[in-house]
């Protein structure tokens, strides 16, 4: 009798105790779920993102101010530098696809000053070297970094933004990347005739150690996701592919592809192509610079556009940059295409910055690190691709008509991606996304 009656109650306790363990699960998520707020030590962290961001757009583009110079100091011929700007964005794919998802295991902060620190040593010593062989390595590792800083950056602006004002400050972060491209060109115009090379790279690698220190101070290891104990590398990745996130993880991989492999291809030809129809150098710099420009413009439009249309905007910027690319060869010799030029801008490089915003807003928080890795480092391969076609095309006598067909395919992908994009992806936000 008295066995029969303690079991009911050893039940009943039993219960309580699992009760309670539940209810102490679901605080604990409500903990690290709160929205976060506006403080001090927030607006630092963000400002560090943005300063990122920049990093990455400067280091994209100051090598080419460079090399020039290093090829008549070493008494290299130009050709043998091409190497150099392929093994930075082959370092800056890896660091996407294969360092970047650590930060789902052993969180954000460890691997973010981790790959400060690398940046910092490898552009410090691009500032030294004397040769082509160490250059190589040094942009190699600091392509490496990058890769890994760009796609934290964005989870990390994504996790410390307040929910209401997310999309926005994210696509702010996003602008970074047109800011560098500018600063690199402005800050080598500058520098390059009085003091050198060297001090494009050593003030770089001391831009590293100062955001490093600022995320020192504001980024905390409970700013991660929360993860299982026996969580290893490789199901991170693997998860991007569960029953939940396949179909989403193909789809952001098309829009990042076509988006990224656009921006390059005309980033990296424009200038000759035009060259080549009649326009003289300086007036086709100008007319390719306008689409970075567009694309400071259109990434602060994305900011205010991209919470009230959702994925609407991402299909019109697509849709709009595969048209206006059509136009080019029918519009030389006008005014009318500097002003393409500097739309297209808008659409292309806004195009990525919304791509970018919207992947964290789609992936788990345990995943986001890993979704974003591998999506960025999946549209920097088209990167490294595009401009690759276009070089073949050349040496098949393709057209500027023909040449320009095959440049608006990328961005008719991502359109296409974009409407594909409403049909795999959840139509409100996860629950973990509020973190």
């Amino acid at each position: 009798m008295d066995g029969n009656a303690s079991a009911p109650k050893r039940r009943r306790t039993e219960g309580e105790v699992t009760l309670a363990s539940s209810e102490s699960s679901a605080a604990a998520q409500a903990a690290t779920t709160a929205d976060p707020v506006f403080t001090r030590s927030t607006v630092i962290l963000l400002i560090a993102c943005v300063l990122c961001a920049i990093l990455d757009g400067y280091d994209v583009v100051v090598i080419s101010y460079v090399v020039p110079l290093l090829s008549k100091q070493w008494s290299e011929p130009l050709a043998s530098f091409g190497i150099v700007f392929s093994i930075g964005l082959v370092g800056l794919v890896l660091g996407s696809l294969g360092l970047a998802p650590l930060a789902d295991q052993h969180g954000r902060r460890k691997v973010m000053l981790g790959a400060l620190a690398l940046g910092a040593v490898g552009t410090f010593a691009n500032g030294l070297v004397g040769g082509l062989g160490p250059l190589l390595v040094c942009r190699f590792f600091v392509g490496l970094s990058m890769g890994v800083i760009i796609a934290l950056v964005v989870t990390i602006a994504h996790e410390a933004s307040p929910v209401r004002y997310r999309m926005l400050l994210v696509t702010i972060v996003g602008c970074g990347l047109s800011l560098g491209n500018l600063a690199a060109g402005l800050f080598a115009s500058y520098v390059l005739p009085r003091f050198g090379w060297e001090p494009l790279f050593l003030g770089a690698a001391a831009l590293n150690v100062v955001i490093g220190a600022m995320f020192m101070a504001t980024l905390r290891n409970s700013a991660t996701a929360p993860r299982p104990a026996h969580a290893r590398y490789l199901s991170r990745i693997g998860s991007l592919f569960g029953k939940d996130l396949a179909k989403l993880t193909i789809v952001l991989w098309l829009l990042h592809f076509g988006g990224v492999g656009a921006n390059y291809m005309l980033i990296s030809w424009l200038p000759s192509l035009l060259t080549r129809s009649g326009y003289t150098p300086a007036d086709a710099a100008l007319a390719t610079s306008l689409i970075s420009f567009g694309g400071l413009v259109g990434g602060l439009l994305s900011g205010v556009a991209l919470p009230r249309l959702g994925r609407g905007w991402i299909f019109s910027l697509y849709g709009c940059a595969a048209v206006l690319i059509v136009t080019i060869p029918f519009l030389l010799g006008t005014p009318l295409l500097y002003l393409v030029n500097f739309v297209i801008g808008i659409c292309i490089v806004g195009g990525y910055i919304s791509n970018n915003a919207i992947t964290s807003e789609l992936y788990p928080a345990s995943s986001r690190a890993s979704g974003l890795g591998w999506a960025q480092g999946v549209g920097r391969s088209g990167g490294v691709i595009t401009p690759l076609i276009v070089s073949l095309a050349l040496q098949l006598n393709a057209s500027l008509n023909q040449i320009v067909l095959l440049a608006a395919a990328f961005p008719l992908l991502s359109t296409v991606a974009a409407v594909l994009l409403g049909k795999v992806s959840p139509s409100t936000p996860r629950a973990e996304e509020a973190v």
